[in-house]
């Protein structure tokens, strides 16, 4: 079976990643966003440009979806903080997440969409999160090297 970025594939697969995701206004109401098939670079930006102001989830998720690898990458914002989950299927069955590592933002919890996390795994800054969809866009997955911030990235 050939392998496409990180999944496991049957030979007449082709590999489609789906935009996808709602954000809710200030006066509470839930808009869904069109589902786009293979978004470009500026539709993916325009979408998380909505975030930057909204709350909501958006997410790149590949379809099929494989039995092994990477499958999906989601952003949960909420005023103005982001926090990012890259989920996987492991050999065995079971799901993995992994979220950004932000060293800047500070000890605690944080209230995202109405589930608390941990400040670490959030950043304010967009340019990031924004990198990270260019990249599981062209390649199915994101290195865990984009998933960790530095000194000066937005903190909550």
């Amino acid at each position: 079976r050939p392998t496409i970025g990180p999944r496991v594939c049957a030979q007449s697969e082709r590999r489609i990643v789906k935009l996808a995701g709602f954000y809710v206004s200030s006066d509470t109401a839930r808009t869904q966003l069109p589902v786009r098939n293979d978004p470009s670079n500026e539709e993916i930006d325009a979408a998380l440009q909505l975030f930057s102001a909204m709350s909501g989830i958006v997410s790149l998720s590949e379809d099929p979806v494989p039995e092994v690898g990477v499958y999906e990458l989601a952003l949960y914002a909420d005023s103005g903080n982001f926090m990012l989950m890259l989920s996987r299927y492991t050999d065995d069955g079971d799901h993995e997440v992994d979220t950004i590592t932000n060293p800047t933002a500070g000890e605690g919890e944080i209230e995202i969409l109405g589930d608390l996390y941990q400040r670490c795994m959030t950043t304010r800054d967009i340019e990031p999160v924004r990198r990270c969809f260019h990249e599981f866009a062209s390649t199915g997955n994101v290195q865990s090297a984009s998933l960790k911030l530095h000194e000066g990235a937005g903190s909550p």
